[in-house]
């Protein structure tokens, strides 16, 4: 155990100074930023998805808002035609049976 902790330290003592080392130790921090330039550039990438997909969504809900409001003025219209209608109807049989009526007594 200890044995194999002393044999890694004195190998890196050893290989510190190499000139190939070196380098490794001035690529070694780059290699993380390049990682975190791809991870940005992702990140990026995602987030235009997701504008564009925000986009999208609030067209859609305003497309969708409209035709409620249509919709919902087509149904008020209705309700009108209808309440008239059952007006009308009300006072045509009103008119039905004043003539029964009228009918009746003049027999």
């Amino acid at each position: 155990e200890i044995y194999t902790i002393q044999y890694n330290v004195r190998s890196f003592m050893n290989v510190k100074h190499w000139p190939w080392m070196k380098v490794y130790y001035k690529i070694k921090p780059l290699l993380k930023s390049a990682e975190t330039e791809k991870e940005l550039a992702t990140m990026k990438e995602d987030f235009v998805k997701c504008k564009e997909a925000l986009a999208k969504a609030e067209a859609k809900k305003k497309e969708l808002e409209e035709k409620m409001v249509a919709l919902l003025q087509e149904k008020n219209d209705l309700q009108l035609a209808v309440a008239s209608e059952s007006e009308n109807l009300s006072d045509a049989e009103e008119r039905c049976e004043g003539l029964i009526q009228s009918k009746i007594q003049l027999e």
